[in-house]
């Protein structure tokens, strides 16, 4: 992504902030006011990666024009690999001595933000990192009129870290949110994943059919299944669309899938497109599975939490296969921040 400092002297570079799904249209937005850019989407959306020709002076020129999509920038000066651990902190400071741009007496603050899983918070960073940078330095922590911020940017195993100076960080309004009117992007996008996965996976669905719907809010996969079976019950402590939640064949339990009663059983079909960990949604698929008859299906998608798509995928079979077999595993155009795997209970 970025090269070690030697070979970066002639490049700036920069992280940016649009709205999550509008990174092509902050792109485009770039490169019209720098064609020399590089700009690339990172992992976790709405977080973009820029790079310009070190004579580009891109704070101005995005302080001088009127953009719609992108928010903040700050400039970077290296990236490098850490784990989850928390000892690798001591690694992220070493190189943020390294860069040797903090100097005795100087006014600072550590801005952090942290995106994955790790065992520190972006709050730990910050009190480790500062604290660490007064003692060696002697520079001087100021959370409220820095000369300069320390800028570590956390993406699940890179770090990107800068130090720079406090007018170097440009805040922008984003002035375009969605793309569709509240609450019907939802919708919408939910019946295309599960109309794609039923027809990619081959899914027979009668209609005396029973469907438990795990994450099911607002309704748009609920929806769908409504109109193919007699009875569908979602699960999801969040409200359901009216349009769904009113329908004479759904039944919303307004609960998490951990602690759906016990004897709503038995369903012939089990869809998940919960929003969280993996492992965790394959743990609730094994442990609901007494509630789904011996040979029927299960549909669930694994949500990327970090860019190693294919240890989510195997982490999450492993536990599945406990309960479950014939494992087909797709990556669906409606989803590719997903993998979807349809499989049979054993």
């Amino acid at each position: 992504m970025l090269r070690d400092r030697a070979e970066m002297s002639n490049v700036s570079t920069y992280l940016a902030t649009c709205s999550a799904g509008f990174e092509i249209e902050a792109e485009k937005e770039i490169l019209r006011l720098v064609p020399k850019a590089e700009v690339h989407s990172l992992f976790f959306k709405g977080n973009i990666l820029i790079k310009c020709p070190s004579s580009t002076d891109l704070i101005s020129i995005l302080k001088e024009n009127e953009t719609r999509y992108i928010g903040s920038i700050i400039p970077v000066n290296k990236a490098i690999k850490i784990s989850k651990k928390k000892s690798d902190l001591k690694r992220v400071y070493d190189e943020i001595l390294n860069l040797g741009m903090l100097k005795k007496g100087e006014r600072f603050v550590v801005c952090c933000k942290r995106r994955g899983k790790h065992e520190f918070t972006s709050q730990d960073v910050e009190r480790e990192i500062g604290g660490l940078l007064e003692e060696s330095l002697g520079a001087i922590v100021d959370l409220k009129n820095p000369a300069k911020i320390v800028t570590i940017q956390i993406f699940q195993d890179i770090a990107f870290i800068g130090v720079i100076r406090a007018d170097e960080v440009l805040k922008k309004e984003i002035k375009i949110f969605r793309k569709y009117k509240c609450g019907e992007r939802p919708l919408t996008r939910a019946e295309h994943k599960l109309r794609e996965a039923i027809r990619v996976f081959n899914i027979e669905i009668k209609p005396n059919f029973r469907v438990l719907d795990l994450g099911a809010a607002p309704g748009g996969w609920t929806r769908v299944l409504a109109g193919l079976v007699d009875h569908v019950v979602s699960i999801d402590p969040a409200d359901l669309d009216p349009s769904v939640k009113n329908l004479p064949n759904v039944t919303h339990l307004k609960c998490k899938a951990e602690d759906i009663p016990r004897n709503i059983g038995p369903f012939d079909l089990i869809v998940n497109d919960m929003n969280i960990d993996p492992v965790k949604s394959a743990k609730i698929m094994v442990k609901l599975a007494d509630l789904l008859k011996k040979g029927s299906t299960a549909l669930m998608t694994i949500k990327f939490i970090t860019r190693n798509r294919k240890r989510h995928v195997a982490d999450a079979i492993d536990i599945l296969k406990s309960e479950y077999k014939d494992f087909k595993v797709r990556r669906l155009p409606h989803n590719r921040y997903e993998t979807t795997i349809c499989m049979r209970r054993a």
